[in-house]
């Protein structure tokens, strides 16, 4: 039996892959990273933060087995404007060719369903994701290491990579919930994007950037970030969320009183299924 780890170079499928290697071995194990641009593409912000391959390598090597790099060529807001749509907390048409797609199309060529156990880093606080997961890879077997005892936080989890002689990755160190896409994702919130505009204003200007031209290429607005005040939701663009912490700062004011900062979202890649497919 052969094991594949979804490895996403977050701590948790790190960690993931750590219960399996001591559990069964690494002689059949395989840590399977899809990468949201071609690995040949230095641009500091497009796709994954640069610390992140640091971590997955150095990480890779403390698990053990083989590491298994794959990318389709192509960046997230290619396959926004490939579709003509922009992608959102409900649809998310990167992680569903960058990450679900090419993942399921590797493991199809490569092994029969009753050849391999497939294993994903969704932990504890998040076992309701286990159930539509579980769905989505049929016929193929899907466990979830991080959700059994002893349960672990996240800091755990990077506390222990660090007694292994790897440091954490950067972004959680700059405050962000998760190491994938640079800080940027479609299912964030506005506490995300906050910390992204605060900590590396040039990648919040390039996303920026990119999300007024697919609205140009689309010929119409339709942002994802959701401003709920009262009961009531609008949607912001980049631009208009950064215009909007930019006049409450003018005024001296606390942005957090004004927006719900504690909003950070959640990364599903491997753990969501896209409602349109």
């Amino acid at each position: 039996m052969h094991h594949v780890v979804m490895f996403s170079g977050g701590i948790g499928s790190w960690a993931c892959a750590m219960r399996v290697a001591e559990k069964h071995g690494t002689d059949k194990l395989i840590l399977l990273f899809t990468d949201t641009k071609r690995k040949s593409d230095l641009h500091p912000h497009r796709g994954e933060d640069q610390d992140l391959y640091r971590f997955l390598e150095e990480g890779a090597k403390v698990v053990g087995g083989k590491l298994e790099w794959i990318s389709r060529g192509k960046h997230i807001w290619q396959t926004f404007e490939d579709n003509r749509y922009m992608g959102n907390s409900r649809v998310d048409p990167c992680s569903r060719e960058l990450k679900r797609e090419m993942a399921r199309q590797w493991i199809e060529q490569h092994f029969k369903p009753d050849e391999v156990t497939l294993y994903i880093g969704i932990d504890w606080t998040e076992y309701h994701r286990t159930v539509s997961n579980k769905k989505a890879w049929e016929p193929y077997n899907v466990e979830f290491p991080m959700c059994e005892q002893p349960y672990l936080s996240k800091e755990d989890m990077c506390k222990w990579a660090e007694s292994l002689g790897v440091k954490r990755p950067r972004l959680y160190e700059m405050g962000f919930a998760h190491n994938n896409c640079g800080g940027f994702c479609v299912k964030a919130g506005l506490g995300q994007f906050y910390t992204l505009l605060k900590t590396m204003p040039e990648r919040y200007a390039y996303h920026e950037a990119k999300q007024e031209e697919l609205f140009s290429v689309l010929g119409k607005r339709v942002p994802f970030l959701r401003h709920t005040v009262n009961g009531k939701t609008r949607y912001l663009s980049l631009k208009e969320f950064r215009e909007q912490v930019e006049e409450i700062e003018s005024k001296n004011q606390d942005v957090g009183c004004q927006l719900d900062l504690f909003d950070v979202g959640g990364c599903g890649c491997f753990s969501d299924v896209d409602i349109s497919s």
